[in-house]
């Protein structure tokens, strides 16, 4: 690998968060998830009582699942354990496999702008953009929240603007304020916030600097997929080749290194218009070779979101933050 490619992985690639390992699975009851609507005898009593009774619980322990963001009621999450369970008629219940483990909190260190109404983080590899439905700690809009308060800044929310896959890493943009939050949502929505990502793909040494993919992108099953024409949602990305590896070492292919400007914002589409182009990123568990990724794993998913650039939704200024060095 080039020594220049090899730093890139370093300073932009970096490690993962991940979540931990039990030795045992968390799940105190027979089924994987439990859900149902609430019955009419328990309502007069709490969320904590009720996740008690189904998981088989210590009612403490039940209230640390309640406060993890593991309990939904009327399918949203409840994080109060003494909510009433009267004026609510359906519950499920998603268990952590590592249990209601609190192991992430964000790093003033990976701040890379701030003002009074915007903050942008670099967002590690391995943590979600928000909460998922067995866990609203371990991500990076309720770690910053709690990082905020900390500082004293007890603003009471974060309006998180775009989301980035769980496993990829870099710039994530939040607004401080509701009029910010609008004003960058909107700016999102139109295609105003030029966004520039960084991956290393597998293939064939790049015949051409740059090129586009134009196409759809629908969703089949769990999977997303590239399509010549609809039914899907229209999705286009411009790719600039800058660098590859000057030997073929995995499986005879070239690790290449590319700057993505999506021009849309379909789930995965950069991962698939460069896997449809016979470069699939290296540490894609859904659209890698799988082959290669088996024998030699790559320690995760290289794609990084390295450019955010935007008019600031309060002073007009022209804003361009790079997560490269």
């Amino acid at each position: 690998m080039d020594s220049s490619v090899a730093e890139m992985e370093i300073t932009v690639f970096d490690a993962p968060v991940l979540a931990p390992t039990p030795e045992k699975p968390f799940q105190p009851f027979s089924e994987a998830w439990l859900a149902g609507p609430v019955p009419a005898h328990l309502k007069g009593g709490t969320i904590t009582s009720l996740t008690a009774l189904l998981t088989r619980l210590p009612e403490e322990e039940a209230a640390a699942l309640v406060e993890f963001g593991s309990i939904w009621l009327d399918d949203r999450p409840c994080l109060d354990p003494s909510r009433p369970l009267a004026k609510h008629s359906s519950f499920r219940i998603n268990p952590p496999a590592y249990g209601p483990v609190r192991f992430y909190e964000a790093s003033s260190n990976r701040i890379v702008y701030e003002d009074d109404h915007l903050i942008i983080y670099n967002k590690e590899s391995g943590r979600p953009s928000q909460g998922v439905p067995h866990d609203a700690h371990n991500n990076a809009l309720s770690g910053l929240t709690r990082l905020l308060a900390a500082r004293g800044e007890r603003r009471g929310r974060l309006w998180l603007l775009h989301r980035l896959d769980a496993d990829t890493s870099g710039l994530l943009m939040l607004a401080k304020d509701k009029e910010a939050a609008g004003i960058m949502g909107k700016a999102f929505q139109r295609g105003a916030v030029d966004k520039e990502y960084l991956c290393l793909g597998l293939g064939q040494r790049p015949e051409k600097k740059s090129f586009s993919v134009k196409n759809f992108i629908a969703k089949e099953g769990r999977r997303y997929v590239n399509r010549s024409k609809e039914p899907g949602l229209p999705a286009h990305t411009d790719f600039d080749f800058i660098m590859c590896s000057d030997t073929p070492a995995l499986g005879g292919f070239h690790e290449a290194l590319f700057r993505a400007k999506p021009r849309t914002g379909r789930t995965h589409q950069i991962r698939l218009h460069l896997a449809g182009k016979g470069w699939p990123i290296r540490g894609d568990r859904f659209y890698g070779r799988a082959e290669i990724e088996a024998a030699a794993p790559a320690p995760r998913l290289m794609l990084a979101s390295a450019r955010l650039a935007f008019a600031h939704p309060v002073t007009g200024e022209k804003i361009d933050v790079r997560l490269e060095k």
